[in-house]
């Protein structure tokens, strides 16, 4: 939209300048869709910029006047935000996540919404099937297409609040390959400051308040978070239980967290009896507790704010699947001596 400076004539008239209140509209539903972000930011801050300058040029489009002039002022003007347009695509590019091609691994990803209590005794889900219907977990099932390939086994995971479940994905995927199942759910409160939209970005925001980016990094692995997001976490434990129970009745279960979203193993087995526990930061190679595989889910915060750069050979995700497994597999097989 910037560089239309170079070639839009007085003869002409300026539809381009409707990009600018486009784009923020499309990165707000964005955020609100698949969470805020670093990235999303920047780039909101940049589209609110350009909606800005450009507001007199979409007023004459709206009045189907044609260009008049463009001013020495907004000529420069342009070019700057036109060079900040160009070295945040660079970023956004170089930054971009390290997607792990679920194709390639006859992996399949599930999306599901769910309305559930917080700490009711009753415990009631119900699905959200129309935008209209309150919506406060966000379910995903990583499973193997192949039947043949699945295990007798289904991986529950609930992540700290600090991330979010995509923040863990290449090694939920690199699970599945192996024909793991695994159910991983994001639940929010329906008040603004804990909703999906602001929680993890205000928990970030407030840890670089405190400390810059050593405040941030103090927050890895941080347990004491747990007794303020409790609920919560025992609240998505029940829903995934309950989830589990209904759609896999014959197979073990086998639970996973991370950092304060691990809850005392007492707490745990009263939700989940005669099932094994696993705190991701226990596997000392996970460098990030807390935030997830962010240096392939979120590349440009990590290098940013935790020191650590975009690694595409998925070095730790791979390592913590292949810790997760031989868990799995010890659960299950002592299962199987058991006589259960």
């Amino acid at each position: 939209m910037n560089a239309r400076v170079f070639w839009t004539r007085r003869t002409r008239i300026d539809a381009l300048s409707l990009l600018g209140p486009f784009s923020v509209l499309t990165i707000i539903l964005s955020a609100f869709a698949w969470g805020l972000r670093s990235a999303n930011i920047a780039i909101l801050a940049l589209s609110l910029v350009c909606a800005v300058i450009n507001y007199r040029s979409l007023v004459r489009f709206s009045q189907q006047l044609f260009v008049d002039s463009y001013s020495l002022k907004f000529f420069i003007t342009s070019v700057i935000l036109l060079i900040a347009t160009i070295s945040l695509l660079f970023i956004e590019v170089s930054g971009r996540p390290v997607r792990l091609q679920t194709r390639r691994y006859n992996v399949d990803v599930q999306r599901e919404f769910f309305s559930a209590p917080l700490n009711n005794e009753s415990f009631k889900l119900k699905k959200a099937v129309t935008v209209s219907d309150q919506r406060n977990l966000t379910l995903y099932t990583f499973y193997n297409s192949d039947p043949s390939v699945q295990q007798d086994a289904v991986l529950l995971f609930v992540p700290d609040v600090l991330a979010e479940s995509l923040s863990y994905e290449p090694y939920f995927i690199l699970l599945a390959r192996r024909g793991w199942t695994v159910l991983t759910g994001d639940m929010y409160k329906r008040e603004m400051e804990n909703s999906k939209f602001f929680r993890r970005f205000s928990l970030i925001w407030d840890a670089f308040a405190l400390g810059g980016s050593d405040g941030i990094k103090k927050q890895m692995g941080l347990k004491s978070r747990g007794k303020s997001f409790h609920d919560i976490y025992e609240s998505s434990y029940k829903a995934l239980a309950k989830i589990a129970a209904d759609r896999y009745p014959g197979k073990k279960i086998f639970v996973a967290s991370d950092s304060s979203a691990f809850l005392p193993e007492a707490k745990l087995e009263t939700i989940f009896p005669e099932s094994r526990f696993l705190n991701l930061q226990s596997i000392p190679e996970y460098t990030t507790p807390g935030y997830g595989f962010a240096a392939q889910t979120n590349p440009i915060f990590s290098w940013l704010f935790l020191g650590k750069k975009r690694d595409k050979t998925c070095f730790e995700p791979s390592w913590c699947a292949t810790q997760t497994i031989k868990e799995l597999e010890r659960f299950c097989f002592n299962r199987r001596g058991s006589g259960n």
